[in-house]
């Protein structure tokens, strides 16, 4: 299942890669959500050329995710590389986050508007020429699919360019899409997206299961909650600390003042 899925986000974005294998490297995954079924995959993999891929569904905030996909991008790129080995003979680290909303860039153009699967590399800003393939981070907006394929009733409106990375959508936001008979339709004739929809189905019925993956929303919420408090108090530390540099440079001035208008005096004294 996740080769398809793999195939159809490099498919909508023409990547000339064709997914064969792909090797799990953490075989423990981390889902934070059944309830909405959109935490399904939490994983990292390496693909049969070489190439790492981390996939994340997840419930961070949307500033948070794109600061926590860029960190991990980074932290896995850099890993793979050990003493000894070439820079240029490193395999590229992909990243697809699939989101419940859309990452803003720092400059948003009117197309990006509504935008559903989003693809940043290292380019030139003036011609837009392909630096480097080693950083390809993949967003895929979920709530805008599902909002495109409500509004227009179909997966065949030009939701997306690829049609089964359209498919694969309509599972994973299922919940989402008001008419089923979409996702019926678009699954009646694909057994890994049938699997899929059964996968969700016994996921959402295991009590143990549902219990699992609660706790771990629970630890994830206050271990969130904990470093922001600590970012905050650390912020507070911070403008406490310029103020009191302030402070210091502002008495610091004062004496240097009050030193050169008693060596004014002295000599006014001792030209006396």
């Amino acid at each position: 299942m996740l080769i398809s899925l793999l195939n159809a986000v490099f498919a909508n974005k023409k990547i000339p890669r064709v997914v064969t294998a792909v090797t799990i490297e953490n075989p423990n995954l981390e889902k934070e959500s059944i309830e909405d079924k959109y935490s399904i995959l939490d994983i990292r993999a390496g693909l049969d050329d070489g190439t790492s891929v981390l996939i994340e569904m997840h419930m961070y905030s949307l500033g948070e995710l794109k600061a926590k996909t860029i960190r991990t991008w980074a932290k896995s790129f850099g890993s793979y590389l050990v003493s000894g080995d070439r820079y240029t003979g490193q395999p590229p680290t992909v990243s697809i986050a699939f989101t419940n909303g859309q990452v803003e860039p720092l400059r948003k153009s009117a197309a990006a508007t509504n935008k559903i699967h989003s693809l940043c590399m290292i380019m030139d800003c003036e011609d837009f020429s392909v630096l480097s393939d080693a950083m390809e981070l993949h967003y895929i907006d979920m709530k805008a699919f599902a909002k495109a394929v409500n509004e227009a009733g179909n997966l065949n409106a030009g939701v997306t360019e690829e049609a089964m990375l359209a498919k694969w959508l309509s599972v994973i936001t299922q919940k989402e899409i008001t008419d089923k008979t979409i996702i019926e339709n678009a699954c009646k004739d694909e057994e890994e997206l049938k699997m899929a929809i059964s996968t969700l189905a016994l996921q959402g019925e295991d009590k143990n299961l549902r219990f699992d993956y609660e706790r771990r929303q629970t630890e994830i919420y206050y271990d969130n909650k904990e470093k922001y408090d600590l970012n905050c108090r650390i912020a507070e530390q911070a403008v406490q600390l310029e103020e009191k540099d302030i402070q210091l440079e502002e008495k610091d001035i004062q004496l240097k003042e009050l030193a050169t208008l008693i060596a004014e005096l002295r000599l006014r004294r001792g030209g006396g």
